[in-house]
């Protein structure tokens, strides 16, 4: 039987179109230098470069290929600090809940976040959760993506190579989905794991 950890690096594998095997239900991640190199749906230098959270096209679905947060991924990063604000912003999370960190007050949100969005309720933000947060994304002035929240509005700014944008102690910094770089995080997170 795999670890809950084993599905969710699979379901990650097979997001980031590395190929991967099964072995009595279990992935098994294959030689990225043998694996397929067929193209993929985009060429572009955004959808290749993976550390940062992007958009191209309609706002509505930016964020279906994040990547995952859950309970058995402790990597603190700037995607965990927006989908935290995210869950503040629709009124499950407390605004000093967000640490950049999926895990705790975070996870039970996301649970009932997913539940009353009806998507399955199991914690994990990956496509279907944030692709849902991402029909919430709207055009606002001055070149804003705005997330509309059911209590709170989220701005944000998708840079000309799709780089998603946060204002973090008045200046703009991309969202970095693989570490922790905001402010708030630096904060918040100084005597948490960083995976």
């Amino acid at each position: 039987m795999c670890s809950r950890l084993a599905r969710l690096r699979a379901v990650a594998l097979v997001l980031t179109g590395v190929v991967t095997a099964t072995v009595g239900g279990c992935a098994q991640t294959g030689d990225p230098a043998t694996a397929s190199s067929s193209p993929t749906a985009s060429s572009s230098p955004a959808a290749s470069d993976t550390r940062y959270v992007r958009g191209d096209g309609p706002l509505a679905d930016d964020w279906k290929d994040e990547g995952l947060l859950g309970e058995d991924l402790p990597e603190r990063s700037d995607l965990a600090a927006m989908w935290q604000t995210i869950l503040w912003a629709d009124g499950y999370l407390d605004r000093s809940a967000i640490d950049c960190h999926h895990a705790g007050a975070t996870l039970r949100a996301t649970r009932a976040w997913q539940s009353n969005n009806r998507l399955p309720a199991d914690g994990i933000v990956g496509p279907l959760t944030f692709g849902a947060a991402g029909e919430r994304l709207v055009r606002g002035a001055d070149g804003l993506v705005v997330y509309r929240g059911e209590r709170h509005r989220v701005p944000f700014r998708r840079a000309d190579d799709g780089r998603y944008l946060v204002e973090d102690s008045g200046t703009y910094r991309p969202l970095r989905r693989d570490r922790a770089t905001l402010r708030i995080c630096q904060r918040q997170g100084a005597d948490q794991p960083t995976g």
